[in-house]
This record gives structure tokens, sequence and C-alpha cells, in this order.
């Protein structure tokens, strides 16, 4: 009979978790039970497992501030140094006065291990929200706390005229403080790395009569954070300096001048033009500076995106529009020189939630696709773009979202066609197969679809897995709809699925002139043995499994030896580890039934 793991007791003290989805719930509490308590070092699968906990939970975590406790209980000094640094990643989500306070401590410790003093260095400057969860705020105080600790690592730094810290520099890229500039005033050439988004008018005009000092990968950023922090002031510098400068350097030297000085400056830029290729992109770029007099736009957007997750979540989604077309902005006339701003421009426009500016994104950097992967799929099914969705959608990995969206959105035999090719039968695929049915007119597929075909929920348990949907999905459905709408919509039936439909865009490339899409589902749901692949899965001890296998291939059907990808059915034993059922049924492996296969 089924038996649940020995119950092994937790080293940290948690609560109910009510405010984190329960499947997160049960992989937290699994994955502290594996941790080394005892200095041990941390590798192999528990090491792994907590690497995917930090990163799946990081949407979640933050809903529910007494998981600090977990960050706080990893970075103890009892701890092997790579638990200690991924105690420092976790607390990333917890931005308060007590997690600067804790960490602030760490990086003034001088026995501290490298590792750890960094990683560390880098949670007290990370001021991002990216896909935090949505309540997650920098309190001012917890601010200053982090400012001061990072501002004392940078004295001692500039005192010794040598950073040796990787981290420090980037964090310091998201601290807007007057300590901190004065600091960098004292040896600009130091903290060329450092300059981006902030700087005092003082600072900024250390920085420009010291721009020399300044190592050449970090002049051009030195320069927009002058002009944009002194504004019309720097004007009169950046025209005298440009005509000594390199000529990428004066190049933005004068186009700084124009946007901040105005048109009298334009000769200045032809002149440097001329004979120069692309330089009809560059003259349009000096009127858009024209047009936008005052605005140092990549400036202004890497404030907001370094700085996302200390904005009140009231004005997120409009500061993060205006930062997406802010660090998009200049892109229309070239690529930037620093890639790591297409990462920032992606991160803003997930935090726009718009798909018209994921399509910006990914046509000035296709490389961005992966960031904004579900904003940039619907806008190609809004659009009816199916041959452009459907290769985006397996370059991604995600053929069961481009599915979903192309039924969605009125192609239901090209969404079933891109169906077929997903590997995981998840939410978004059962949905996108019981929408596209119904809109080819084969609502009776709809039906047995969602009678028969549903995906596997979420683990929550070590019993056994739950049917769909089970507490992970209902507390999705309660607590997140938006966050995964296929799970409510399957958990609705027949009209919740319907719900989701949207009419087809009339400019849109035709859906496929083919019924032969629906016939993949139409075999699926046969459940033939004929030609199938079947896992016996767990322990059978009164099962008799040598007749069972020869049922098997009586049948016609193939015995395979593990829970491999592809395997079409599976026999439960008299006892088997939920994971691995979990793991068959997400690969889209289904059960045989008493009365399908003689001896089950």
């Amino acid at each position: 009979m089924p038996y649940a793991r020995e119950v092994t007791e937790l080293p940290v003290k948690l609560g109910e978790l009510d405010a984190v989805p329960p499947a997160l719930r049960y992989r937290i509490r699994d994955v502290l039970g594996m941790m080394p308590t005892d200095g041990g070092v941390l590798d192999g699968v528990p090491l792994e497992r907590l690497a995917r906990v930090i990163d799946d939970g990081e949407p979640w975590v933050g809903a529910d501030p007494s998981l600090a406790e977990v960050g706080y209980w990893m970075i103890q000094a009892k701890h092997a140094v790579e638990l200690r640094r991924r105690g420092c990643i976790w607390l990333t989500r917890f931005p308060s006065a007590e997690t600067a306070k804790r960490l602030a401590a760490l990086v003034a410790d001088p026995l501290t291990p490298e590792p750890v003093r960094e990683q560390a260095t880098w949670t007290l400057g990370y001021r991002q929200l990216r896909a935090m969860h949505p309540s997650t705020l920098w309190p001012a105080d917890a601010v200053q706390l982090a400012d001061e600790a990072l501002a004392k690592l940078a004295d001692a730094a500039t005192i010794a005229g040598k950073v040796t810290s990787e981290q420090l520099p980037h964090a310091l890229r998201h601290v807007s403080s007057e300590m901190v500039a004065a600091i960098f005033a004292k040896a600009p050439g130091l903290w060329g790395d450092a300059l981006e988004a902030f700087a005092s008018p003082p600072l900024a005009r250390v920085l420009f009569v010291s721009i020399a000092d300044i190592q050449a990968q970090h002049r051009l950023r030195a320069l927009r954070l002058v002009g944009a922090t002194l504004g019309e002031e720097a004007v009169p510098l950046l025209v005298s300096r440009a005509a000594e400068a390199a000529v990428d350097e004066r190049l933005e030297m004068l186009f700084l001048a124009i946007g901040l000085g105005g048109e009298q400056h334009l000769g200045k830029l032809e002149d440097t033009l001329a004979g120069m290729k692309f330089a009809d992109l560059l003259r349009q770029r000096a009127k858009w500076h024209l047009a936008n007099r005052g605005v140092v736009p990549t400036v202004r957007g890497l404030k907001v995106a370094r700085a996302s997750a200390v904005i009140p979540l009231a004005e997120r989604t409009a500061k993060c529009r205006q930062a997406a077309d802010d660090l998009g902005a200049l892109t229309k006339f070239a690529r930037h020189p620093e890639a790591y701003l297409y990462a920032m421009w992606g991160w803003m426009v997930r935090g726009a939630a718009d798909p018209l500016r994921a399509r910006e994104l990914v046509s000035a950097h296709p490389e961005s696709q992966k960031l904004v992967r579900e904003l940039y799929l619907e806008d190609l099914a809004r659009r009816g773009r199916v041959k452009q969705l459907t290769a985006a959608a397996q370059t991604l990995q995600g053929a069961d979202l481009g599915a979903l969206h192309l039924a969605i959105h009125g192609r239901p035999l090209a969404a079933l066609e891109l169906a077929a090719t997903a590997r995981l039968q998840t939410p978004e695929l059962v949905c996108a197969r019981a929408l596209a049915c119904y809109r080819a007119g084969r609502p009776d597929l709809m039906q047995r679809l969602l009678a028969e075909d549903l995906p596997p929920s979420e683990i929550t348990n070590d019993v056994a897995l739950d049917p769909f949907p089970g507490p992970h999905e209902r507390w999705m459905i309660e607590r997140a709809t938006a966050h995964q709408p296929a799970i409510a919509a399957l958990a609705g039936g027949h009209a919740g699925v319907i719900g989701l439909a949207k009419p087809a865009p009339h400019d849109g490339e035709p859906d496929r002139p083919t019924i032969e899409p629906t016939f993949a589902v139409v075999r699926r749901l046969g459940r033939g043995l004929p030609g199938s692949t079947v896992y016996l899965a767990g322990e059978f001890k009164y099962m008799n499994k040598d007749a069972i296998a020869k049922a098997v291939e009586a049948a016609g059907a193939r015995l395979v030896s593990g829970p491999f990808p592809g395997t079409d059915y599976y026999v439960h034993g008299d006892w088997c580890l939920v994971q691995t059922i979990a793991q068959l049924e997400r690969q889209g492996a289904r059960r045989l039934r008493t009365g399908e296969l003689e001896g089950i």
C-alpha cells in the first residue's frame, strides 16, 4: 500500500505559507529536509533541488515575509560556503531592514568567505523587481542600511586604490546616494564600471573634467550620465571636448549637446558625419533628440530598471512602460553598444505587460524573444502571424503556449498542428487542444479531452498525485488566475475553455487548409495499445509483473525500461513514487485502466 517518506525535522520552523502556492510549499519543505545542517558540503541532488526552488520560487516566495527566515538560516557561519551563498540569493526576494542588517554584517566580516561576501554585496545592491512577486518593495530604512554598507566597501576600495570585488561596481549601479556619489568623485577613474544611472551634480562635474581617466569601455555611459544629470549646464563642456574625442565618444557628445542645447549644434554634427556610412540614420537620431529636448533616454530608462523594486506598486506599470520606450528609443538608429541594455529593456517590457512593446524589442533584438516569450507569442497570435508564431514557439520551447494563443485567436487547425509537437502535457496544451477542437467543428473531441485527458496536477504531497484540479490548481484559481489562465479555464469545463476565445484577426494568415491535425487528437483519445510503449512503474509485490509484461507484448505494445519521454502508457504498480507518476503524466503518458490490459 502507498506510504509517505519518513518525515525529517526541518532546520527552520515554517508556518502555513498560505501566500505561497501549495506545490511550492511542498518543494520548499522537501528541499529543506535535504539541507546539510552540520557544515557538510552542499552538492548533488540537494544542490540541484535548491537551485530549482530558488529559481522557480522567484515569482512567489516574496509574498510570505516569514520565508526570509529560511535565508537567515542558510547564511549562518556554521554552514558550507555554497549553502551560505545560495542563502544570499534567496534573500534578494526579501528586502527589509533586517535583511540589509544581516547582509551588511556579512560583507563587513573579514572572515566571510569571498563567494558569500560577493553574493551578499550583490543582494545589498539589487533593487530590480524582474520576476519577483509584485508585492516586493524595498522600504526606505532597508535602502539606507544597504547603501551605508555598500558605501563602506566602496570607501575602503577607494582608499586602497583598487576594486577587488567583481560584484561591488554593478551593485552600486543601483544606488542613488549622495554618500556614494561623493566616494566616486574622489577617484572617478577607479569607479567607471559603477557609473550608469545615478549621479549627483558635483559628481557629474568631476566626471566630465576627468573623462580621460575613465576607461574607454565606460566612457559612453559616463557621458550619458553627465548629460542627464547636468542638463544644459553640460553643453559647453560637451561641445568643447567633442573635437578631441574618439569618433564614437564625439558622436555621443554631439547628440547630447543637440538634445540638451538645441539645433545650433547640428552643424558640428554634420561636420563629423561627412563621409560616414549610415549618416542618414544618425541624422534621424539628431531629429529625435530635437523632438525630445532634455531627455537622455537610456539613463532615464535605467533609473527605473535599476530601482523597479523601490518604486511604489501603484506606479510601476506606468513607469515600466516609459522605461521600455526609453531603452528602445535609440535602437531605431543603431544597436546599443552594451548588450545588457536589451535585458534591462526586456524586463521593463515584462513589467509593462505589453505585447506591442514586446514586438518592438524583438524587432530590435531577436535574441530577446526568450525573455518576453509569452508576450511575443501573444502579439503574433493577435496579428494572425501563424508561420512566424509556429517557428518562434518551436525555437522557444513553447509549443503549448503558442498553440493556446493560436486557438484563442481563431486558428484552430494550426493550433492542433503545433500542439502535436509539444513535449509536455501542460494545462496550456490541454486547453489549446480542447478549444481548437471546438473551433474546428469537433465539440465531441473537446468534451472527451475535458473528461479523459486533463493535465496532471502539481505535486503537493508524497502519497499520491491528486486529480486535476488539485490543491495547487485550486489555489491558483482562487489567488492568481491571471498568472496561468488555462488552469481556471479547464476547471470551468466547456464554458471555461470557450470563454477564452477571441475573434480571429481579419488580416492574418489563413488557418491550415486540412483537418488532418484533428487526427492526432483522435488517435490519442483512442487509446490503442498496438505499436505503443508501456512502462511498468514502481514496485510490484502483489500484482504479477511478469504476467502484465506478457499481456503488454500480447497486446502488440512494447515495454520500456524507464519513464522516458514519448512513453505512451504506464501501469501503476502496488507502490510508486509520486514524482515518477508526475514525470510520466507531464510527458504525456497515460495510466492503463482496469480492463484495458490483463492483470491490472
